[in-house]
């Protein structure tokens, strides 16, 4: 391993005695030190080439800044420092190779560090306090007053002193001295602004799944009291079946035969069909549509609305050879739920086979085309199964939630079959958003990749195994 050192002299990492190797690890160290910094530097200088215009959108951290009038809070930065031009962030992550959640992190933090932490940007000049310390303490204090931060910042530069215990214990000081109302005790009960509903999907440390997920509850006691009773109902029902398993097993299972037979009831009409979902961007908030439907494609529902009933549909890679075959232990791909064992999917088939669907396999070399721009359900699967990612530079958010954009867009007075495969890729709503007002570009290649172009001339290639900037 050929490495180069401070003056430029090449150096083979194996040749190095221990000696040698500490003094090239203390190099090495401000080296770190430096390009923390200096990447600090470039994103604060963004930030500043970035202004927001009169008239235009700020950059936040709210998806649908575009269209959304947002709130201080919203922004980037603590309260006291420059919004920062809407889609900024997209380029900058495109640029440093990062998604767009850490550029947005990236891009808050070096703001903060200038405008409301100069004292600590100081010692991180200096290299006396590492870049990745500063960040963390520019993101603990994001959310204190302008003052609260001024006083955190020269307090902890008159007592000279950057350690972590130092740091947290400055920080619980300004935290009582201006914002009593934050304090709270971690102990005490939970309240109504605790209540919250998230599912975890559970990979282990070499990323492998089971199809076992946490849900947790935090709710209105009298509710959960009672859905807890029907759990506990549903799973008395289980046992007088015959289910042997233990009640905490058949309690977990009970939830899936309540929401079996909730799913047959009908909360938004007579259809059954959910008139706000949908994975595309319908004809009320799609960026590329200046029109309505017309004609057949107006009457017929729209393929993004989702039934309510028949739970989740999954998307599984397999073999026939796995699927009835004796490894149990085998791995099939999932859209939604990550990695499952062949075991789980056999499971949920015998369990749930009376609501289960068993779809062909998909034709990705299908063609065709429509001349309306909703693509229909084949259509839908097709681009959604054969980009299985965005496909905006770097980016990772599954297709399965993504819009799918018309990459020549639709024009409604324009030639018949604009939607067809070859047109069509999936974007996450962000960076729909992004290629239709930001000057984005991008053209599928014959090959299946795609090139990107942003309005300043720099380009990126998007394959199905990572981006590859050309320029």
């Amino acid at each position: 391993m050929i490495e180069i050192d401070a003056t430029h002299t090449p150096y083979e990492v194996s040749d190095l005695d221990a000696g040698c190797l500490l003094a090239v690890i203390s190099e090495d160290r401000v080296r770190v030190l430096k390009g923390v910094r200096r990447q600090l530097r470039l994103a604060h200088q963004w930030c500043v080439v970035n202004p927001v215009v009169p008239g235009g959108s700020a950059a936040s951290w709210c998806d649908d800044a575009a269209f959304a009038s947002l709130d201080l809070d919203d922004f980037l930065g603590g309260e006291g420092t420059p919004a920062v031009a809407a889609f900024a962030a997209e380029e900058f992550a495109a640029a440093s190779g990062i998604s767009r959640y850490a550029a947005l992190s990236l891009l808050a933090d070096a703001l903060d560090l200038h405008h409301r932490l100069p004292l600590l940007w100081a010692q991180v000049e200096l290299l006396e306090v590492p870049g990745w310390k500063a960040r963390r303490v520019a993101e603990l204090t994001r959310k204190l007053s302008r003052e609260a931060a001024a006083w955190f910042d020269q307090t902890l530069a008159d007592g000279e002193r950057y350690g972590w215990p130092t740091i947290e214990r400055t920080l619980a000081m300004a935290v009582a001295k201006f914002h009593p109302e934050l304090i709270r005790d971690k102990n005490g009960p939970l309240t109504k602004a605790d209540w919250d509903v998230r599912l975890e999907h559970r990979y282990g440390p070499d990323g492998a799944a089971s199809g076992t997920s946490t849900l947790d509850v935090i709710g209105d006691s009298l509710d959960l009291t009672r859905f807890h009773d029907l759990v506990c109902d549903e799973a008395e029902k289980l046992k007088r079946a015959g289910d042997t398993d233990t009640l905490g097993q058949r309690k977990a299972k009970a939830l899936g035969s309540i929401a079996e037979a909730q799913g047959t009831l009908d909360y938004e009409g007579s259809d059954g069909l959910d008139q706000r979902g949908g994975d595309n961007l319908d004809q009320r908030d799609d960026p590329d549509r200046a029109a309505g439907e017309t004609g057949d494609a107006a009457s017929e529902p729209a393929p993004q609305r989702r039934r309510k009933g028949r739970g989740l549909r999954v998307f599984v890679h397999t073999t026939l050879a796995d699927l009835f075959g004796a490894d149990d232990l085998a791995l099939a791909d999932t859209d939604r739920l990550g990695p499952i064992l062949i075991e789980q999917l056999t499971d949920w088939l015998k369990r749930h086979g009376s609501i289960a669907t068993v779809t062909p396999v998909i034709d990705l070399n299908r063609t065709g085309s429509v001349d309306r721009h909703d693509p229909p359900p084949w259509m839908v699967e097709l681009v959604r199964e054969r980009d299985q990612h965005c496909v905006f530079p770097h980016c990772t958010r599954s297709s399965a939630d993504a819009d799918l954009d018309h990459i020549t867009a639709y024009d409604e007075t324009g030639p018949p079959g604009q939607t067809n495969p070859e047109n069509l890729a999936p974007l996450c709503r962000r960076h729909h958003l992004a290629k239709t007002f930001a000057g984005w570009r991008y053209v599928r290649n014959r090959d299946g990749t795609y090139t990107w172009h942003n309005k300043r001339g720099h380009t990126w290639l998007v394959t199905a195994l990572g981006t590859i900037q050309l320029d």
